[in-house]
């Protein structure tokens, strides 16, 4: 009798304590993996639109000691998707007092307009957008990069990221801008994203169907399932990602799987979709890709949906050590047919 009025208070006090190390658990896992970073890893005092060079390390890739399965020219004749110019832009993101900063060059009012969108922790000063941006320019397309709130030069929110759950919003918001002040056909507004920014524009791709066509390269599909998959790119424990979950609702009001970016998959109708993702892919795993490819060509009219996996590394040395990169590569190990099917795609669907 005795030893069960001492069980008692404690396993009540367990009862007490365990979602409280639940949450505190939880809030840690969301702390780390949403937490943002708004210097861009270098890129801002390097790139512009009119110079710049994809960076690794803070270091330009074209001083790199040694490099293997990049394409040659792309290291030797970056200036050839240098912009010729470009003017800045302040976009406001209505009902939220948030304001986006960007780049933009309009060329052609007859011309359609792509809309680039860069990955976590990114901006749009990284070499991944300007260069792919820069292919349109010469094809003649009129361009805007921007960066997504909490980084680079737009406002600071919460300093997080919430993986494209609020910054869909971002998307819509430079969509609307390019229609009132640039005079653009909202049928021929593109959009363009890599990581994050590819689950964020499928998001808005899905949730805004004025939007036509999307362009996504090593995006990811499933919400539950990138979450997981970061805490193990972090080397934290995996089996805390429904807790991180939790707590980002609790802590922040932040529900990261609302929106899942494979929606847009599966209401893609008459629009267009191009899923582009590297075989090797450690960041964001290849089955994202598969899944959105599959999910989109069962929803999409026959010819609208088009998928490219391959294999993508890159290895270069800036000065410490060789080093291996397979995520968001392929318009560096493979730029003439990158530029080639993107060219191709947006002239097709928007043109």
């Amino acid at each position: 009798m005795g030893f069960k009025k001492e069980i008692i208070p404690i396993l009540l006090m367990l009862i007490i304590l365990m979602p409280t190390g639940y949450y505190l658990a939880g809030k840690e896992v969301y702390d780390t993996v949403a937490h943002t970073n708004t210097d861009c890893w270098g890129n801002f005092d390097q790139n512009t639109p009119i110079q710049f060079a994809p960076l690794r390390s803070e270091v330009p890739l074209n001083e790199s000691n040694n490099s293997e399965n990049i394409t040659s020219n792309i290291m030797e004749g970056l200036s050839q998707y240098w912009w010729p110019g470009y003017q800045n832009a302040t976009i406001e993101v209505v009902g939220e007092d948030l304001f986006l900063s960007a780049w933009y060059y309009n060329q052609s009012d007859s011309m359609p307009w792509i809309i680039f969108t860069h990955g976590i922790r990114g901006c749009k000063s990284g070499g991944e957008l300007l260069i792919t941006s820069g292919m349109l320019l010469n094809a003649g397309f009129n361009v805007i990069v921007y960066d997504l709130r909490d980084h680079g030069q737009s406002s600071i929110d919460d300093n997080r990221v919430s993986g494209g759950q609020d910054e869909w919003q971002d998307v819509v918001a430079v969509f609307d801008w390019l229609i009132e002040e640039q005079g653009a056909d909202a049928d021929k507004i593109g959009l363009f994203g890599t990581s994050m920014g590819a689950g964020t524009s499928a998001i808005a791709f899905s949730l805004d169907d004025r939007m036509q066509a999307v362009w996504l390269d090593s995006g990811y599909a499933d919400m539950e399932d990138i979450v997981i998959e970061e805490l193990e790119f972090q080397g934290l424990p995996t089996f805390l990602g429904s807790a991180g979950i939790f707590a980002g609702k609790i802590s922040a009001g932040q529900n990261l799987v609302e929106y899942y970016p494979l929606e847009a998959a599966s209401e893609i109708g008459d629009r267009h979709m191009y899923v582009v993702h590297g075989n090797q892919d450690k960041r964001v795993r290849l089955h994202h890709g598969e899944e959105m490819c599959e999910v989109a060509m069962e929803n999409g009219l026959e010819g609208n949906v088009e998928c490219w996996f391959e294999d993508s590394v890159i290895r270069y040395d800036v000065g410490k050590g060789m080093s291996s990169d397979e995520h968001v590569s392929l318009m560096l190990t493979h730029t003439d047919e990158y530029e080639t099917r993107l060219v191709g795609f947006f002239t097709e669907s928007l043109t």
